[in-house]
């Protein structure tokens, strides 16, 4: 009964903003702050995310027919840290969230930074958390654009203006609620493509509900497909883990 009764709710909310005229932009606002709330309680509540501070992620990601091992370390609000071993060898990339992103293509060689592409993508994806969890405090806005279906399932679809400007859509699971699938407008080799990130396999970690399977596709194709074999909450990690081991590396 309940579930039906929030489920009426929403249609009855979406009817309302579709028909007010000016002031069902507010409407839109107020109903994707209310479905932000809901989703962040669903994922474990606002306590358990905000202590959850880090964590690290054993797994593997597939692309075509090769597999690549990989260790990832991120922590609030923006520090991210791969570390990969593939065929030709081990490979790190890092963002501390202040200093340029730099890699280092194996233990003997030199730091560098990363090209200015690889940069802006490294640090477009380095948030720790989803543009749903404190949104306004973060200076990210939200608005309500109705219900679709996909793959047979109902989802409530929103759209974020990140800092920036940036416009990312997502869309909740109609019924856990849940952070499903986030699409990202991206400039391709001089065309415009929308790149779908889906999130599926939530399990607790910390009380915090994560994905552990990840795909990326465009277009229908698969780009690429992730496994989460394990995450470690709040791992003890060294003063400047994720800086870059040149004292003088550049800023932002």
């Amino acid at each position: 009964m309940v579930g039906m009764s929030i489920k009426w709710f929403w249609r009855a909310a979406w009817l309302a903003w579709a028909t007010v005229g000016a002031g069902g932009a507010r409407l839109a606002a107020d109903i994707a702050d209310d479905l932000a709330r809901i989703s962040v309680e669903a994922e474990g509540g606002a306590a358990a995310t905000s202590a959850l501070r880090a964590f690290k992620a054993d797994g593997v990601t597939r692309v075509g027919e090769q597999e690549v091992i990989f260790i990832l370390y991120a922590a609030r609000p923006r520090s991210v840290r791969i570390e990969t071993l593939g065929e030709k060898g081990s490979l790190v990339r890092s963002f501390d969230g202040v200093l340029a992103p730099w890699r280092k293509d194996g233990p003997a060689e030199p730091s560098r930074r990363l090209g200015r592409a690889e940069e802006l993508e490294f640090i477009r994806e380095a948030d720790f958390d989803s543009p749903l969890r404190e949104h306004r405090a973060r200076g990210i806005s939200l608005d309500y654009a109705g219900e679709v279906t996909i793959g047979g399932r109902v989802s409530q679809k929103l759209l974020a203006t990140l800092r920036g400007g940036e416009l990312v859509t997502l869309y909740l699971d109609g019924e856990t609620r849940l952070l499903v699938r986030r699409d990202t407008p991206k400039r391709v080799g001089g065309r415009d493509i929308v790149v779908e990130t889906h999130y599926a396999d939530h399990r607790a970690v910390a009380g915090v509900l994560l994905p552990h399977r990840i795909r990326t596709e465009s277009g229908g194709r698969v780009l690429n497909e992730t496994t989460i074999r394990e995450y470690l909450p709040n791992p003890f990690m060294l003063e400047g883990f994720f800086s870059p081991p040149d004292a003088d590396w550049p800023r932002l």
